[in-house]
């Protein structure tokens, strides 16, 4: 017998009330923002490679950030021509040191100009 098989009628029709108060607190907006972060993005389609590079990079670098402001500066980052190969590791390979810091820090995408050009 499986675990959902052993709970009572009662206990089930408490849980699915339970569900249903979350699902209306969510939909009201009582538990806060549905924008989040990563949702500022330019919108590449999901199933090419740019997309997964594209969210890399924000992520390898996201730790006691904002958010929200690095979310935004990679999306920045990403449509400015000048910079969006940061986005692409042969690109950034092939890139020198200073290169990469002034492409990451133009948008803060990275706000400690060393730390982030340095992480290996």
């Amino acid at each position: 017998m499986s675990k959902i098989e052993e709970l009572s009628e009662g206990k089930i029709k408490k849980i699915l009330e339970d569900v249903d108060i979350l699902i209306k607190a969510y939909k009201s907006g009582v538990l806060g923002g549905e924008i989040m972060p990563e949702d500022a993005n330019p919108g590449l389609a999901k199933d090419i490679d740019e997309n997964y590079l594209y969210f890399t990079l924000p992520m390898a670098l996201n730790y006691q950030r904002n958010s929200y402001r690095l979310w935004e500066a990679a999306q920045k980052t990403y449509e400015d021509s000048d910079t969006t190969d940061v986005f692409v590791p042969s690109a950034v390979l092939n890139m020198g040191i200073d290169q990469l810091r002034e492409k990451l820090i133009k948008y803060k995408v990275a706000i400690q100009p060393n730390k982030p050009v340095y992480i290996q």
